[in-house]
């Protein structure tokens, strides 16, 4: 099940980064099983990669809103 990117916007920076290495350790153990041909749900790379790409989305969005902050 996808994230849902409004609940990570909710989310601290903190938080999001912790989430962040939860799903990078996921990818990693996907790619291993892939390698030795165990793993059942190939998508599943494809859908923890997005969910990378969209936590990498929030936390940019965050610092860039807490510069803009800062400057006005």
């Amino acid at each position: 099940m996808p994230l849902d990117p409004e609940e990570l916007r909710k989310m601290d920076i903190k938080d999001l980064y912790k989430k962040l290495d939860e799903y990078n350790a996921e990818l990693l153990k996907y790619r291993a099983e892939s390698r030795m041909g165990t793993l059942k749900n190939t998508s599943a790379i494809k859908n923890v990669r997005k969910d990378i790409a969209r936590i990498l989305t929030i936390i940019s969005e965050k610092k860039r809103s807490k510069k803009n902050e800062k400057t006005a």
